[in-house]
């Protein structure tokens, strides 16, 4: 099945749509296959090891929260992407990881910033729901999913995690049981 989701983040970035109704949609979106259009993004990175994650993460997200304001043509002020990439350098697996928003076009990139382009693509959208240490589960489930229904990861492509109102802002209070977020698989 796929989904346009655009239309569907326009929703909850305009508040059209109730609190309840966007949780109640979510959740029934989790396990399908979504095609997202190209992106322009605008964000900040880091490069490290997986181990560096949950020290370097929150910093970056404090960084990046403090200089969003700099950023022009926000589609959506309320939507902020994760976008993890993962490399293998000879034995040693590499992650740059990016907190970033969605641009209408690349007009104002704050200095120490990066914009770059997420072409079109299908993902499998998952939404993890729980404090931030059990996502690992979520992955796992989404991945088994994933392999069940036949389908194959895109191992060169983004990943993805969309956080929007359900979990504002992400790098605070991580253990909450209601936090909310997109887990967006790439395919293959």
């Amino acid at each position: 099945m796929q989904i346009k989701i655009a239309a569907f983040h326009a929703k909850i970035a305009k508040r059209e749509m109730p609190a309840k109704l966007i949780e109640k949609e979510l959740c029934a979106m989790q396990g399908v296959i979504v095609q997202l259009p190209e992106m322009w993004m605008v964000g900040a990175s880091f490069t490290g090891p997986f181990q560096s994650l949950g020290v370097e993460m929150p910093k970056l997200w404090d960084v990046f929260s403090q200089r969003v304001n700099e950023i022009g043509n926000l589609k959506y002020p309320l939507c902020f992407y994760g976008v993890s990439d993962e490399r293998k350098v000879g034995s040693y697996q590499l992650f740059t990881e990016y907190i970033s928003v969605e641009v209408a076009k690349f007009d104002r990139v704050p200095e120490g910033m990066v914009g770059f382009t997420i072409p079109a693509r299908s993902y499998a959208l998952f939404t993890h729901q729980g404090p931030m240490d059990q996502v690992q589960s979520t992955y796992h489930r989404a991945f088994d999913w994933i392999k069940r229904q036949g389908l194959a990861v895109e191992e060169k492509a983004l990943r993805l995690e969309r956080y929007d109102e359900r979990y504002l802002p992400p790098r605070h209070a991580a253990e909450r049981e209601e936090n909310a977020y997109d887990i967006l698989i790439p395919l293959a």
